[in-house]
């Protein structure tokens, strides 16, 4: 098959994200990943909670922070390696569905396929344009601002510490998280809020960065802000007439770490066998490619769903994270599941109910019942 692969944007080009590739990711890929383009490796992490820190710990790397600019240029060098005609700087400004073809049109002229993937985020064209759906509400999105913050490689090894960790922040949002992610030089550091939530953005960056002693000494730059879906709340239709939704603009991101980079490659890689088989049988109908969307439920559909569950019993919804933290965060099997969650060896439907037990303590605990195991 021939494979077109338009970009809006020059390669390397930069993308707003947390630049956290987690081990499971590196799994599903059948290359590794160039030392050039890891510029740190974690292999601990410390949960805030007001006055509170917990820390897990990992013989190997938690997470592979890179930053997208260079993670993206080289899925793409592998892409065309693979035989794909990659056109950057290529903007999609409609899809127009034909009888026997549909038709991409961009800023660079017109080009005809059997079908289309779009892989264009939640303010790409495909969905509009097909008619798969129109807008995203505030419930089933979560608001990310962040900045890069220059700190040195000195100054970076001393945020990371002899355990060299990164950081996550919770009581600094209303239904979100704060982080702080070491790179190779400089600190990824950001916030995130249900956008329903949501009041003031640039405010909300602020404040959190206030509350940072350890980021005093440092000029922050102006931060720069994107949205993500809130995977197993987002009902969003992912196939059509000869097209397929892939990645965010599928809703293919987790609600509770807020990674979506595993799922977007699930999902890519089912989509290119659905493809394969579609130009097999040379059926483009929406009711051939809804095998797309049957599978990629059964292979991650049940863990969007469970880590929206667990994300809102924890800090989307649950106005009291000092006291459910302490039932959770110190316990073993909590950084046992995260570890898992980011290695791959656990499923986010297995968190749930690893952590029921742990859950059900802390809300007897709000009964004043104390439990006796």
């Amino acid at each position: 098959m021939k494979t077109l692969l338009l970009e809006k944007e020059r390669v390397p080009r930069d993308k707003l994200c947390g630049g956290g590739v987690t081990p499971k990711v590196l799994k599903l890929l059948d290359f590794k990943l160039p030392p050039e383009i890891i510029e740190n490796a974690p292999t601990s992490a410390r949960i805030h909670v007001g006055m509170n820190r917990f820390t897990f710990h990992s013989s190997q790397p938690l997470v592979y922070m890179t930053s997208r600019s260079k993670f993206d240029a080289f899925l793409t060098n592998k892409a065309g390696e693979a035989g794909a005609d990659v056109k950057d700087g290529t903007l999609v400004r409609d899809l127009v569905n034909h009888q026997s073809f549909v038709e991409v049109r961009t800023t660079n002229g017109s080009f005809e396929s059997m079908m289309a993937i779009g892989c264009d985020g939640m303010g790409g064209p495909t969905a509009k344009a097909t008619g798969l759906y129109s807008r995203w509400v505030p419930n089933e999105v979560a608001y990310a601002i962040e900045s890069e913050v220059p700190a040195g490689r000195q100054g970076v090894d001393q945020f990371m510490g002899p355990e060299r960790c990164f950081d996550v922040y919770f009581d600094v949002s209303p239904a979100g998280y704060g982080w702080i992610f070491p790179k190779d030089d400089h600190l990824t550091v950001g916030v995130g809020c249900r956008l329903s939530r949501l009041e003031d953005g640039p405010r909300l960056f602020k404040n959190f960065v206030r509350s940072l002693a350890e980021l005093n000494a440092y000029v922050i730059p102006t931060p720069r802000a994107h949205l993500i879906p809130l995977g197993g709340v987002v009902q969003v239709p992912t196939t059509g007439n000869r097209v397929l939704l892939a990645g965010d603009s599928a809703g293919f991101a987790e609600s509770l770490l807020g990674e979506g980079i595993s799922f977007a490659i699930q999902g890519g890689q089912i989509a290119a066998q659905v493809a394969a088989e579609a130009r097999r049988a040379e059926r483009y109908d929406a009711n051939f490619l809804n095998r797309y969307e049957r599978r990629w439920r059964d292979v991650f559909g049940a863990d969007l769903i469970s880590s929206y569950k667990l994300a809102r019993l924890s800090y989307l919804e649950n106005y009291d994270m000092d006291q459910l933290s302490k039932h959770l965060f110190s316990a073993r099997k909590f950084h046992e599941c995260m570890i898992g969650l980011m290695d791959g060896s656990v499923r986010h439907r297995d968190v749930e109910k690893k952590l029921a037990w742990l859950y059900f303590k802390y809300k007897l605990s709000k009964l004043g019942i104390r439990s006796t195991s």
